[in-house]
């Protein structure tokens, strides 16, 4: 009889012995029914644990809006980076070059000074057809003041220089905001007490009358510096936000830790901890649905909130669209760091389906370490320090991970989804690189037992 496939029926039986034991004791503990005492205690645990797990999942929405909230107030270049791409949109585009020339004629009255050199010309004592002419030419050249006007503010957004001008204006608006919040009315970004929202035109008006200097327009020495701003937003609660800026500042860094912290006592103190983490990450993914979901209908309340009164709808709606993909990104990888703790949860708890995937993992990597120690390849005293500090090394896995998504700003579907595949790819390692010690085995041929027969040790811990 083959050595080898001896050894190997023995270490089957005696692994089957281990799992119907192991099913016999579970069944035990099953039918044996608690003390009335540690039921009540076991009830009491639970719904402290369900009442918890909720509290943090209704929170998770509110945590993300108001740490995206103040990474928007309080970074200038996080707000920039937000909002520079807007000026790429035709809408926004068209309704920037219809504020800017608005402004221009305001400041210059293009209407009256052509009325007084025209009224001028004709005290010349000219011929009657020249001075129906000149009449006649009046309108026409105020159009064409204005077409100018136009036509040069449209080239100047156009050109591949004008996103610093943006940019400009943007960090100077955004300054503005952080005054305005605070309650200071004198900056470049404004918040009325009706909760209109104004970006400031200012340097944008500066750079188009150097445009039509340029082309020698006379009039454009008359544009004066223009303290103007044109209204992005709308809404009462854009008023109160001046009032909470300070909580803002706080909230936005205390409340997601506050969500995190009410589903991790929440998993704790559950009886069935596997159990209660997976609720806890599903509770979590639908709670960013929910975000998502009410995202997409605020979109349609401030577009009306703002249009057409400030601006045309379809400006309205390309700022919104601009301001909201990183809200959008955030509740995305939240949901799906929720989704991979209830799947982790899942592979990790005592469910056969999960059980059946760790025997097989166990397998698969002990057959792979057998067939490279009988070609010569092992890991040695390091494999058997990985095995030795193997729970060490798992916990110290899921710490890293963790702390990337709770840390890394900002949290995208592609963060999460890299770290959760990091993670098990660092599991999987560790289970193939780990040496296991070996133990004897009382191995059989023909009735005679062949002594100092080893084998790996079978890693029948519980992952």
């Amino acid at each position: 009889m083959d050595v080898t496939e001896t050894r190997d029926q023995e270490i089957a039986r005696l692994t089957a012995e281990v799992d119907r034991l192991q099913s016999q004791l579970h069944a035990e503990q099953v039918d044996t029914p608690p003390p009335v005492r540690a039921r009540r205690t076991g009830r009491g645990r639970g719904f402290l644990a369900v009442l918890l797990i909720l509290l943090g999942a209704i929170l998770a929405p509110i945590a993300v809006v108001a740490a995206w909230t103040k990474a928007e107030v309080t970074n200038t270049d996080q707000f920039v980076a937000t909002v520079s791409p807007l000026i790429d949109d035709p809408a926004f585009q068209a309704y920037l070059v219809d504020e800017i020339t608005a402004a221009v004629n305001e400041s210059v009255d293009l209407e009256t000074i052509t009325s007084d050199l025209f009224d001028g010309i004709a005290t010349l004592d000219l011929p009657p057809r020249a001075a129906e002419a000149l009449q006649l030419l009046e309108q026409p050249a105020v159009e064409g003041a204005q077409s100018l006007i136009t036509s040069t503010t449209e080239q100047l957004i156009a050109s591949d220089g004008f996103e610093q001008v943006w940019d400009q204006a943007l960090r100077r608006s955004h300054t503005g905001l952080n005054s305005a919040l605070s309650g200071d009315t004198s900056g470049a970004v404004v918040i009325s007490d009706t909760g209109e929202v104004g970006i400031q035109l200012g340097p944008i008006i500066a750079a188009v009358k150097d445009q039509l200097t340029a082309q020698g327009f006379a009039f454009a020495d008359r544009i004066p510096e223009v303290d103007r701003t044109i209204a992005v937003a709308q809404s009462d609660e854009l008023g109160q936000a001046r009032t909470a800026y300070q909580a803002i500042d706080v909230l936005g860094f205390v409340l997601p830790w506050v969500s995190i912290a009410l589903l991790a006592v929440g998993v704790l103190v559950a009886r069935r901890k596997a159990r209660a983490l997976i609720w806890a990450g599903l509770a979590l993914a639908i709670g960013m649905v929910f975000l998502a979901l009410g995202v997409a209908i605020g979109r349609i309340a401030v577009v009306d909130a703002i249009s057409p009164q400030y601006m045309p709808s379809s400006a309205a709606e390309a700022i919104y669209d601009t301001l909201v993909p990183l809200l959008y990104s955030t509740a995305l990888a939240v949901g799906v760091a929720g989704v991979t703790a209830a799947v982790v949860a899942y592979l990790a708890g005592p469910f056969e389906g999960a059980r059946a995937i760790r025997r097989l993992t166990v397998a698969t990597s002990g057959r792979a370490r057998a067939a490279a120690e009988s070609n010569g390849v092992t890991t040695g005293r390091f494999g058997v320090f990985l095995y030795r500090a193997r729970r060490y090394i798992r916990i110290g896995i899921a710490v890293i991970g963790a702390a990337i998504v709770l840390l890394v700003r900002p949290l995208t579907p592609g963060v999460t989804l890299w770290t959760a595949f990091g993670a098990l790819v660092a599991v999987l390692l560790l289970e193939l690189l780990q040496r296991p010690p070996a133990v004897e085995v009382d191995v059989r041929v023909d009735g005679e037992p062949v002594a100092g027969t080893a084998t790996p040790a079978r890693n029948t811990e519980r992952v």
